[in-house]
């Protein structure tokens, strides 16, 4: 692996295990002879639950630490004296594909500090996306996480191309907000949320799960939606 890849690696994988949408896990094994393979100390590996119970494991990363803004909960705030790094689409892309041909796991989990701007950042994590999907064929899971301000066309094609968006929920109060993350607003947090949502919606619609009745959407199950501690949106489907 490429020295300059592996260091960047550290740095983000560091910066992503706080996000608790998923558990994170290292094991410290070296090659030795007459033995098949080693382990990096667990550089990005976590492990998440997929639907039917399995565990797998995911990589777990950013595309960049760097961040324009300076919430103060946060350990990649712009003011925060960390180690930073930032991965090119072709360095993430190839970083992902040559883990998933070591069985080091079965999916990736992509989160990213803004850079530039709100926007900028989520192009960057479309490209990631569309590379993985649809030059590489990537077949694997895919959480990835919507940047609160970017454009609502970005963050829907990125949402057909990952198989889990979410957006993390830092609003307990409007003030509590304002203190904690200047340059964050209620609407910058709710509005993809929303967007989120409403796509769901209308594909299970589409896929005759749910029907539309006036403005709103009905179930013709037991399917909802629920938030996470973490901020996540899920669907819930009672059995």
């Amino acid at each position: 692996m490429n020295e300059n890849v592996l260091a960047k690696l550290k740095v983000l994988a560091e910066s992503a295990k706080y996000d608790v949408s998923c558990s994170s896990s290292g094991t410290v094994r070296r090659n030795q002879s007459g033995t098949l393979g080693n382990t990096v100390g667990g550089w990005g590996i976590c492990h998440s639950f997929a639907e039917d119970g399995r565990c797998i494991s995911l990589l777990k990363i950013m595309l960049t630490n760097y961040c324009i803004y300076d919430c103060a909960y946060c350990i990649n705030r712009r003011s925060n004296d960390i180690p930073r790094a930032t991965l090119s689409v072709s360095e993430l892309v190839d970083l992902t594909i040559e883990f998933y041909r070591r069985n080091y796991i079965e999916g990736l989990f992509l989160s990213s500090g803004v850079l530039e701007t709100p926007d900028h950042t989520m192009e960057l994590l479309y490209q990631t996306l569309y590379r993985l999907r649809r030059v590489h064929r990537f077949n694997g899971y895919i959480h990835v996480k919507a940047i609160p301000g970017a454009d609502p066309e970005l963050i829907e094609r990125v949402g057909f191309l990952a198989d889990r968006m979410s957006v993390n929920l830092e609003l307990p109060t409007a003030d509590g907000l304002a203190r904690l993350a200047p340059g964050k607003t209620r609407d910058k947090i709710l509005r993809p949320m929303r967007q989120i949502q409403t796509g769901i919606a209308r594909q299970l619609e589409q896929e005759g799960v749910w029907r539309a009745e006036g403005p709103g959407f009905r179930r013709k199950s037991a399917e909802k939606f629920r938030f996470r501690e973490t901020g996540d949106m899920e669907l819930v489907v009672k059995r």
